[in-house]
Parts: C-alpha cells; structure tokens; sequence
C-alpha cells in the first residue's frame, strides 16, 4: 500500500512538473490585424480638382453661346456656297466674254462683292463664338478649321487680283496672267470652302 502510495505521488509530481511550465508558458495567440485603407477625405485625394466635379456656371454659358452661333454659322455657310458657286461659273462665263472683247465685268464684280460679304458675316460668327477654356477641335471638326486657313486668306485675295483685272479691262490694257491667276484662285477658294463645308455637314 506504502509502495502503492508512492508510485501515484509520483506519478502526481512528475504530471505536475509537466503541466506548470505548459500553464506559465504565455498563450501565443494568432492576431489578425486588418488593415483598413484611409478613405479619401474628398475628390482631390481621387485626383479631381473641385472645379472639374463641381457645376461651372460660365463654362455652361458659353458652351452655349457657342452653339448657337455655330449653328447660325453653318447655316449661312450653307446659303453662301451657292452664291460663291453661281460666281465661280459666272466668272467663266465672263473671262470667255472678256477674250473675245467684251469689257462689261458688272455683274461678276457685283455678285463677288455680295458673295464677300455674305462670307465675311458667316465667318464672323465663328470668330466672335465664346471658346470654353481647354476646348480643342477634333475630328472633321478639326479639318473644318484647318481648311478655313485656305479659303480665308483668298477670299480676300481673289477679289483682289479681279479687281486689278478690271482696271486692265476698262483701261484697254491686256489682263495677261492676272487673269489665270485669277481663275486658279477661284478655283481653289471654292473646292477648299466646299470641301470644308462638306466635312462639317456630313
């Protein structure tokens, strides 16, 4: 009984020296730490200025504006392509007179003025149109502009080189290659403002 005792006093403190250090041994426990992403504390941090999320009044207004005068410049675009037309085969039909010697140039020089003035009116309000800030021509909106610097400049000039063609005319003198230069102008003037006309409307 003694040796029985014994043996489980033992077997008592053998188990307990196995189980105190296990008990002092400082629980590990697995921390999952989340990490939560600061939330942007308004549009600039997402990389928007305020003036691009917010309303712009005037930018409206002039966007606008804009179209409205776009729209009455296409329209007179339009109309003026058939007087620029009728004078460009007008013109034809005059040089021929004037080679075989008649000096009469009233009509065309009449009809050019007109037809000057009807383009001067329907580019001006292109020109004069508010252009919102950052707002760049694309596409045939683009081809538009870049044609205008062609038929522009020789709307001015060809009537120009038609009215020192006149004073030749009605002076008796020979019109020589003012003429040529003239129709080549003409020519030009009018396939680059309907080819202009055409890249826009279509």
């Amino acid at each position: 009984m003694k040796r029985s005792m014994k043996v489980f006093l033992s077997f008592l403190f053998i188990a307990a020296s196995v189980i105190n250090p296990l008990e002092a041994a400082p629980k590990q426990k697995k921390s999952h730490k989340l990490v939560i992403a600061p939330v942007a504390d308004s549009t600039d941090d997402l990389g928007f200025s305020k003036e691009e999320t917010q309303a712009n009044p005037a930018f409206q207004k002039d966007l606008e504006a804009r179209t409205d005068m776009l729209r009455i410049h296409q329209t007179l675009g339009l109309i003026t392509a058939v007087p620029l037309t009728t004078e460009f085969i007008l013109g034809i039909t005059t040089a021929n007179n004037v080679a075989k010697g008649n000096s009469d140039t009233g009509l065309h020089t009449t009809l050019g003025l007109a037809t000057a003035g009807l383009y001067i009116t329907t580019a001006m309000f292109a020109i004069l149109a508010p252009k919102p800030k950052d707002l760049k021509p694309t596409g045939n909106t683009e081809l538009h502009q870049i044609l205008s610097w062609i038929h522009m400049p020789l709307m001015i000039l060809t009537p120009l080189v038609g009215d020192m063609a006149n004073d030749r005319i009605a002076n008796g003198q020979p019109v020589g290659d003012l003429g040529t230069i003239h129709g080549i102008m003409a020519g030009t003037l009018l396939g680059s403002y309907l080819t202009s006309l055409a890249v826009i409307t279509f």
